[in-house]
């Protein structure tokens, strides 16, 4: 593994420098051979038909095939992925061969003879082709993140966590889910990755450079920065993205999942962004993990892919499948990149600076998985800090100064649909308020939500409206007619209209921090009434 500082390091590190020095292929070559899947990529199952293991299968061929596997097993399966039947996994397997099947290696061959009377496990998997990005591809914004700052997030407009707590980043410590972000390498042994022909596998740590002792200032700027991405990604659920082990903290293994961030696909003989197991989160071994994201085939470890890459395999372990586009001549393109500066995560959500989880609004949509309520039978939503109804909401303490009141708050949106509320007091006249969302790495958004504000009086009527119109922070003023209580409704909200200009607000959920000023309330005079009779 890298070091952080001067510390001897282990023997591990002698195969780990040489795998991390063999695998700085150029895309290009690494796909050569492999079958097109119709989206300028090429797919995964070429080079990877190995025992057990099964992609590209020709129209025709895949409803028998899984006919003659053990249906018990194959139930398992279309529930954990959300396929209605074997109908409709079969189209799924045909038209996109970066879909793959796994037979236990203990069944018969799965290249034709019968496993219908066998007990061995049925998996998917998905090798994600579609989200490796050339190496010459030149985004259009080009500017680097600044280093993070020596500061902890406890807001989403804080500068991010200080480089010296790389390894102890946690975006919900309280939660009993994990997703141990691993950049640290590994070796990876008796698991369903491994065969005859791959008994080991040495995934190198994440690196940006030649040096595989030492995590640089550069290096671990942008751990940070992906982490922090993949934690807004998953800020709406109960679940700690973190880069603390969760395996040496003793967190069994039913309760996290493994994302080990390194090195290049040729490791596991394939040409993808990243591969996973699909619907195995909650499993209690760990024969399925980790998931895999090839850091060196997302131009070289730059942080937007890797966090947009990470989002997108650990969906495919929730149970989630490819957000792709019907094509005209009836084939599938299973990486839709996005419209108009949004894109889904199960796509290619790299061009855009908005990515949010889908249910299939778009034009064309290949399928219409709930991707937020399969994520959230897995880990459960995240529970509301500040209420969502006028009973409920949070009350503000503002600061005061010369008669003018000032407070901040920060928060979560959830779910669609539910406001996050805030409480004051004020007294008539002018309220200021802005809502800021999680803030950008250099020029790349990390945002999910797309926010909007309501203020509403006492009796919960609206008093103003504020939605985004240019970029994702809102702001906007209120004149408020009297003394008296007001509320906040924070929530998500759209864009255009999702089905071809913009989206929905489904997806538009995750932090934000509000400010408000307004005048400080100060309480009516106390009347005192005239005795009756008047004394004598």
């Amino acid at each position: 593994m890298k070091a952080t500082v001067r510390v001897a390091v282990a023997l591990l590190l002698v195969a780990a420098v040489s795998a991390h020095g063999h695998h700085h292929h150029d895309r290009r070559r690494l796909l050569q051979g492999n079958r097109g899947n119709g989206n300028g990529n090429k797919g995964a199952g070429a080079n990877n038909n190995r025992k057990g293991l099964k992609f590209n299968f020709p129209k025709g061929t895949a409803r028998a095939f899984l006919d003659n596997v053990n249906q018990q097993q194959l139930q398992k399966v279309l529930e954990k992925a959300h396929f209605s039947d074997n109908s409709a996994l079969a189209q799924a397997l045909e038209t996109e061969p970066d879909l793959g099947i796994y037979v236990a290696s203990n069944s018969a061959e799965v290249q034709g003879a019968s496993t219908a009377s066998s007990s061995a496990e049925v998996q998917l998997i998905y090798a994600c082709t579609g989200l490796a990005v050339p190496t010459d591809y030149v985004p259009t914004a080009t500017a680097e993140g600044a280093a993070a700052a020596a500061a902890t997030a406890a807001s989403p407009t804080d500068a991010d966590p200080a480089m010296s707590n790389v390894w102890a980043l946690s975006s919900r410590p309280s939660a009993t889910n994990k997703i141990w972000l691993d950049f640290r390498g590994g070796t990876i042994r008796g698991t369903a990755w491994n065969d005859a022909s791959l008994p080991s596998i040495v995934v190198p740590p994440y690196s940006t450079d030649a040096d595989a002792s030492l995590f640089s200032t550069t290096e671990r700027s942008n751990i940070v920065a992906i982490w922090r991405g993949v934690a807004e990604d998953f800020s709406m659920f109960d679940v700690d993205v973190t880069t603390i082990n969760s395996r040496a903290a003793g967190t069994p293994p039913q309760n996290y999942m493994r994302v080990l961030i390194g090195g290049s696909s040729s490791l596991l003989n394939m040409a993808a962004g990243g591969v996973a197991f699909v619907g195995l989160f909650g499993r209690g071994d760990t024969t399925y993990q980790p998931a895999f994201v090839f850091s060196n085939d997302l131009r070289n470890g730059f942080p937007k892919d890797v966090w947009e890459a990470v989002s997108h395999e650990v969906g495919h372990t929730m149970g989630l499948s490819h957000d792709g586009v019907k094509k005209a001549d009836g084939s599938v393109d299973a990486y839709y990149a996005g419209i108009n500066g949004w894109a889904p995560i199960m796509g290619a959500s790299y061009y855009q600076p908005v990515s949010q989880w889908s249910k299939g609004e778009y034009q064309g949509a290949n399928q219409k998985q709930d991707d937020l309520a399969i994520i959230a039978g897995k880990l459960r939503y995240a529970p509301s800090g500040n209420g969502n109804t006028l009973a409920t909401a949070s009350p503000l303490t503002p600061a005061v100064s010369a008669s003018t009141a000032t407070t901040t708050a920060v928060g979560i949106v959830s779910q669609t649909g539910a406001a996050e509320m805030f409480k004051l007091q004020a007294n008539r006249g002018t309220l200021s308020f802005s809502v800021s969302v999680l803030n950008a790495w250099g020029r790349y958004g990390r945002a999910n939500l797309d926010a909007a504000v309501k203020v509403l009086d006492a009796s919960g009527n609206e008093v103003t409206s504020s939605q985004n119109t240019a970029g994702l922070t809102v702001t906007g003023t209120a004149v408020l007619s009297s003394a008296g209580t007001y509320y906040f409704a924070v929530s998500g909200s759209g864009s255009g209209d999702p089905l071809t200009t913009g989206y929905s607000s489904y997806g538009s959920l995750g932090q934000f921090s509000l400010q408000a000023t307004y005048p400080e309330f100060t309480a009516p005079p106390t009347t005192l009434s005239t005795p009756n009779p008047p004394p004598v």
